[in-house]
């Protein structure tokens, strides 16, 4: 990856702890995060796959808790609090500068 694909994918990092605060609802970070993601222009596969599988459970947690079709019981904050850090973890390591 090039450095400004790396400064991009960091700022998921910036996002998460902006959501976590209370500056950014649920939805706009997921939307964020995916636009972030694209706009990076990553076309490496493995590093698409692993954005996928750390986005995902964030945009499914975001569906639970917004869709007509989910259950409040369906709903856990321990769930997202994990698929949060998974994702942060992911933007972290693949934005450090050792990263491939």
């Amino acid at each position: 990856m090039e450095p400004w694909q790396k400064e991009i994918i960091g700022r998921m990092v910036g996002e998460i702890d902006d959501f976590r605060a209370g500056r950014l609802s649920l939805g706009r970070l997921v939307d964020h995060a995916r636009g972030l993601f694209e706009a990076a222009d990553i076309s490496d596969i493995r590093i698409r796959d692993d954005f996928e599988a750390a986005w995902a459970p964030v945009d499914a947690q975001h569906e639970l808790r917004t869709e007509s079709w989910s259950r409040p019981e369906w709903i856990s904050h321990s769930n997202l609090e994990a698929a949060l850090t998974d994702l942060r973890n992911w933007a972290s390591e693949t934005s450090s500068p050792g990263s491939s």
